[in-house]
């Protein structure tokens, strides 16, 4: 979860993607990304519009333009480029143009064969709500807030001319079949006719006491519909201006009238929620169609005049059987922007929690929305299933936990204690404790009675997920304090502090073996740690943006992320990106893996959830700039070739990495970043075929600090640039370098005869120390620390090490001066102890502040 301010976004529910050879063919760009088989949601409806052949329907929704095949009512397309709400759609009248209207005060024209847009239109000050095309397809008019109409030339996009007289916004605008008149529906409670040529006033339609909202022309042209939000529909005649009739009913705001094609029937729809049919003819109510919960904002025939589609603010979209008055189908979702997604433990039910305060279950087969879950009066941030896959959790800004009967769909427990927003509710392995986390707590709750069992402070800012390991012993917390802490869960002790991050930690995750952890941040990083130690292990840097969601699949093979509109796939034991998933259109809040690790279920700002396949490719490296020799893999070949063109100029010289005309140290650096944080070091082998030493890599290390320091290196790159010298990137490409050069040290020292435990250096130190070492054989080390009255402080887990002499800052452990609780340990004496197989030493030192 990356903020806690409200959205408003809104869903509908499609199913599995299913496209006749026909229309995948035709509109093959418009297809879901390659691998994803069902989409949930849509976004709030404002209006629709069926293209002339009947084929699409195009929905005008608050993310975006979506088009369904009417074949099977599955979705096509999302168009998307408006920077605000699209609140009017039209085909032209061939169908090769599709235009839309928004509230960022533009309209688009998108090629219907391309999606492409080729032309922006722009000169209102105001929202755009309404545009309409000419019979002939040459005049495009908009209405706007601005209380203006302008008439545009299609094919140009030139402004032909500017419509003035209401003195409040134009909410509605509509061509006669012959072209020659232009009715427009204002705020300013009338109807204008225009002469569509010369731009005159024909006549004023005064009766509506209330806005009017929608005006259209019967097929003759003899007849304008106009709904208003005085609850009426009036019928008039255009020839004489005078009113011919008036349809009551409503007991709301009349939001959308459409004529039948042969004129017959009147559709409308309301703020009451209902749609109703009019025989035109005599004023009679035909039917009222009922089934929405929310106000009906716009309705539309299909060609046929067999079908009408209503969309409503219920985030449902109705399709309707015109003779019989019967609901076709429903295509339904959540209402704003998605927060979190879970499957059930056995894989068939995924659960949603949104923003619109609801959760939903879904059917994983079919994609039917099984049950609509309410109680939650805010945001739902967190969704959670037990281990038996009875109860839900769900967490949310309303500072509540619910349990939930999953059966049933009823509230089992409601669990108070938190004092602002629940961001992340996770259950134990045994489903017996809860974890969520708050602003600067975390709860552990009994299940059975709804109990807090403890509360863990210590966090400075909100903890925005939470997750226990697989035996369930320790919790995990992300923070936007940008720390990760590690709790004992019998205890409630806080375990270690990680740190490293420079921005909020949005998710963590443990792998399945309880080993390693994950935490995605907004600073861009991914960061694997060992949580034996606490030490990075890798750091995942991929240009993917904020990292909002991360988690391991079930083998831990796999690492999911989801960032600004992409789904990125890791190989977690080489660090590499296996493939990039596109589809939605803003940040992937929640990423989560089904039990069996074949679909991916991703949920987001867009308001929708996507459902993925997965069939992943072997591990390779993607193909990037630092692979100078382009074969397939950035290792030590590729830095020498570079070091080798040091000082080189030119556009086209593969050695300039970072593009800014020249091969220098950054180039280098930058090639060693992609070499990934923590990767094992190069085989004798590798590092012989480079013919590289010991004293190269130092050469090189040097002018990397020299060039952070005196801040060289491309100028565009100084501004904010994880590439520039000391940026993230390039600090990663140090690390890479600095291990090199152990390695290298390792080879060119001969093997000790004895294992040592030498002095620490700086002694005494403030706040940090390295304390060397020698081995003689392989073993598996450790280095306890303990204070003068003989309490462990912290012991640091080396893992098992070949023979060799650790002496460097590279090799040597580290300790920074801090407990196992990540606080700064007090001046004094202090000891510290070698264990390594059988070999045991002990030595004193001395930190002094």
């Amino acid at each position: 979860m990356k903020t806690l301010t409200l959205l408003t976004l809104t869903l509908l529910l499609t199913t599995a993607l299913a496209l006749t050879p026909a229309t995948a063919q035709e509109y093959q760009w418009w297809e879901l990304p390659e691998g994803a088989t069902i989409r949930f949601g849509k976004g709030g409806i404002n209006d629709m519009a069926y293209s002339a052949d009947g084929t699409l329907l195009a929905v005008a929704t608050y993310i975006g333009i979506w088009l369904y095949d009417t074949a099977t009512y599955q979705e096509v397309a999302l168009l998307t480029g408006h920077t605000g709400i699209v609140t009017s759609v039209v085909f032209s009248p061939d169908g090769s143009t599709l235009a839309s209207g928004s509230e960022d005060e533009t309209i688009r024209l998108w090629d219907a064969v391309t999606g492409d847009t080729h032309t922006t239109l722009t000169g209102h000050t105001e929202d755009v709500r309404s545009v309409i095309f000419s019979p002939d397809g040459r005049t495009l008019a908009s209405g706007s807030w601005d209380d203006t109409i302008r008439l545009w030339d299609a094919a140009t996009g030139d402004t032909l001319t500017t419509l003035t007289g209401h003195t409040r916004g134009v909410s509605s605008v509509v061509f006669s079949p012959d072209g020659r008149t232009l009715a427009s529906g204002s705020w300013d409670d009338t109807i204008r006719l225009w002469d569509a040529v010369t731009g005159e006033t024909l006549t004023i339609l005064i009766g509506h006491t209330e806005d009017v909202r929608s005006v259209v022309f019967s097929p003759d042209g003899r007849v304008l519909a106009s709904g208003s939000d005085d609850n009426t529909v009036r019928l008039w005649d255009v020839a004489t201006g005078d009113r011919l009739t008036t349809l009551t009913g409503h007991t709301g705001n009349v939001a959308s009238v459409v004529f039948s094609p042969d004129g017959s029937t009147l559709a409308s729809g309301s703020w009451d929620d209902t749609v109703r049919l009019w025989d035109v003819a005599t004023g009679d109510r035909l039917t009222i169609l009922t089934g929405h919960t929310g106000d009906v904002r716009s309705v539309v025939f299909s060609p046929d005049g067999r079908t009408l589609a209503s969309g409503s603010r219920d985030a449902t979209l109705h399709l309707w059987d015109v003779a019989t008055g019967d609901r076709l189908t429903t295509l339904t979702g959540h209402t704003y922007w998605v927060e979190s997604v879970v499957f059930s433990p056995d894989g068939r039910t995924l659960a949603s929690g949104s923003r619109d305060a609801t959760l939903r279950l879904w059917d994983v087969a079919t994609g039917a929305t099984r049950q609509t879950l309410t109680g939650h009066t805010y945001d739902v941030y967190s969704v959670v299933f037990s281990p038996d896959g009875s109860t839900l959790a769900s967490g949310s800004r309303d500072g509540t936990l619910r349990l939930w009967d999953v059966a049933t769909g009823y509230t089992r427990q409601t669990l108070i204690g938190h004092t602002d927003a629940v961001s992340s509710v996770v259950f134990g392995p045994d489903g017996s404790t809860l974890a969520s986390g708050s602003l600067k707590e975390v709860r552990l709750w009994d299940v059975a009675t709804g109990a807090t069992r403890q509360t863990l402070i210590g966090h400075t800012d909100w903890v925005y997920s939470v997750v226990f390991s697989p035996d369930g012993k320790t919790l995990a917390s992300g923070s936007s304090d940008n720390t990760v802490r590690l709790w004992d869960v019998a205890t409630g002790y806080r375990l270690t502090t990680l740190t490293g991050h420079t921005s909020a930690v949005a998710s963590v995750v443990f792998s399945p073996d309880g080993r390693t952890l994950a935490s995605g941040s907004w600073d861009d990083t991914i960061r694997l740690w060992d949580v034996a130690t606490g030490y990075t292990r890798q750091t995942l840097i991929g240009r993917t943006g904020s990292v909002y969601s991360v988690v391991f699949s079930p083998d831990g093979s796999t690492l999911a992320s989801g960032s600004w509109r992409n789904i990125h796939l890791w190989d977690t034991a080489t660090g590499e990106r296996l493939t990039t998933l596109t589809g939605h259109t803003g940040a992937v809040a929640s990423v989560v893996f089904s039990p069996d690790g074949k679909t991916l279920a991703s949920g987001g700002e867009d308001g929708t959830v996507l459902l993925w396949p997965l069939a992943l490719p072997a591990a390779t490296p993607e193909s990037v700039a630092e692979d100078i020799n382009g074969d397939g893999v950035v290792n030590i070949q590729d830095l020498t070739l570079v070091a080798s063109q040091f000082g080189e100029t030119g556009e086209d010289t593969p050695a300039d990495v970072n593009g800014d005309g020249v091969v220098d140290i950054t180039d280098l650096v930058l090639v060693a970043a992609a070499f990934g944080e923590g990767a094992a070091a190069p085989s004798a082998r590798a590092v012989s075929l480079a013919r590289l030493t010991a004293s190269d890599v130092e050469g090189w290390l040097i002018k990397a600090r020299e060039s952070i320091r005196s801040g060289s290196g491309d100028p565009e790159l100084q501004n904010g640039s994880a590439s520039r010298p000391g940026g993230l990137s390039y600090l990663r490409g140090l690390a890479v370098l600095e291990q090199l050069l152990a390695a290298l040290s390792r080879q060119a020292l001969p093997v000790p005869k004895e294992t040592v435990l030498l002095a620490n250096y700086p002694n005494p130190f403030n706040p940090e120390t390295w304390i060397p070492y020698e081995l003689a054989d392989t073993a598996e080390v450790t280095v306890s620390i303990y204070a003068a009255d003989g309490k462990l402080v912290r012991t640091l887990a080396l893992g098992q090490l070949p023979a060799g002499t650790y002496q460097s800052r590279s090799l040597a452990a580290y300790w920074d001066g801090r407990n196992a609780q990540g606080e700064p340990v007090a001046s004094g004496v202090y000891f510290y102890t070698l264990q390594a197989g059988d070999f045991s030493a002990t030595r004193k030192m001395v930190i002094r502040k």
